[in-house]
């Protein structure tokens, strides 16, 4: 009798049946997610800094009063900077653990003193807060338009300029906004969140790929009353744990003065920003997961990945813009995902009842 020799795999097919083995592994197990339990933390300050040498919205004080709210009832102290004088003194910002960018704007607001010892905070463990306009300032010199290149590193911090011609949608029409991921600062908002609001646009901008969203809004229309590409839907509120220990939280949300009267529901996702930004000291439990998170291995990934969904119907590939990169993907088997740039990607389906995220990593 002969003897034949095992068959040879190719590195792809080998990865193929090593998936496929993890695969049918894993099929019947629990899978446990993390859930960031916070509580408030005690004796944290925070710096309110609204000063503009561009658009003003006009939000200065409704802003302040809110978060001195909001601070009374974390257990924080928030003090008012209209014009910046505490960036002048390192000694006096270091005594601020979070820095808030409410509707600030323009190039043209901190001095290159000032900027270096924000620069220097930061470095120490500094966090910022930044909203609406907090991305029309300091535009970072990639992105097309006016007032970019003075200080890249405050847009590669809050981590998008917007674009301009057009910045936005016309006015502030009402559009739905989805949770991507879990995240504590839209665990007490709805899902879909319908808010009307001046929806920025980030395609001709600039746009870090870590960023990682937790709201994002649909496809919107133009002011031009057509649907272009940077009407995708995209990112309106997201988050980086930064390298020296502090974070970093913006929303794109904040136009009218009445949000920080009259909207509850914003009210919350900053509060719930803001505490995730102090707290010092989150709880992580596991739980089981809901059955609408997919099996993605490996993650990260760099040229192909094993995908598998619990939901029926289309699913597309998105990346951190909001910008679909894979239209139809099926509801098991192997992705080739060698075309796509390093970054944070997210598998959805049509109805946004799965949320899935990877990482391609080289």
């Amino acid at each position: 009798m002969m003897r034949s020799d095992p068959p040879v795999h190719t590195p792809l097919q080998k990865v193929r049946s090593d998936i496929v083995e993890l695969y049918f592994r894993m099929r019947n197990a629990i899978f446990l997610m993390l859930v960031v339990t916070m509580t408030p933390a005690s004796s944290q300050r925070v710096l309110h800094f609204s000063a503009t040498s561009g658009f003003d919205h006009g939000t200065r004080a409704v802003s302040f009063a809110m978060f001195t709210g909001i601070g009374s009832e974390l257990g924080s102290e928030v003090i008012n900077d209209p014009l910046g004088a505490t960036f002048s003194d390192p000694t006096a910002l270091a005594e601020f653990d979070v820095v808030v960018f409410s509707n600030t704007s323009g190039n043209n607001i901190l001095d290159a003193e000032q900027r270096a010892n924000f620069e220097q905070w930061v470095q120490s463990g500094g966090s910022i807060l930044g909203i609406h306009a907090a991305t029309d300032t300091y535009r970072h010199s990639t992105a097309n338009g006016n007032n970019t290149g003075t200080w890249d590193f405050y847009a590669e911090l809050i981590g998008a300029s917007v674009q301009e011609g057009p910045n936005h949608v016309n006015g502030t029409p009402q559009y739905a906004m989805s949770h991507i991921g879990i995240h504590p600062s839209t665990a007490a908002l709805p899902d879909p969140w319908v808010k009307s609001e001046e929806y920025y646009y980030w395609e001709g901008g600039y746009f870090r790929n870590d960023n990682i969203p937790v709201l994002e809004v649909e496809q919107t229309i133009g002011p031009n009353g057509q649907v272009n590409s940077y009407d995708e839907p995209r990112p309106m509120s997201w988050y980086r744990e930064l390298p020296d220990d502090g974070r970093a939280f913006y929303t794109a949300l904040g136009h009218a003065p009445s949000n920080f009267t009259d909207d509850p529901l914003f009210r919350q996702h900053l509060k719930d920003a803001l505490l995730w930004l102090i707290d010092a000291s989150t709880s992580i439990k596991p739980q089981p997961t809901h059955d609408m998170v997919p099996i993605i291995w490996p993650n990260p990934a760099q040229d192909h990945l094993f995908f598998h969904s619990p939901v029926t119907g289309q699913i597309r590939i998105i990346d951190a813009r909001g910008s679909t990169v894979i239209a139809n993907v099926n509801m098991t088997g192997l992705i080739d995902v060698s075309n796509l740039a390093e970054g944070i990607y997210y598998a959805r389906n049509e109805l946004r009842r799965l949320n899935g995220t990877f990482i391609i990593q080289r």
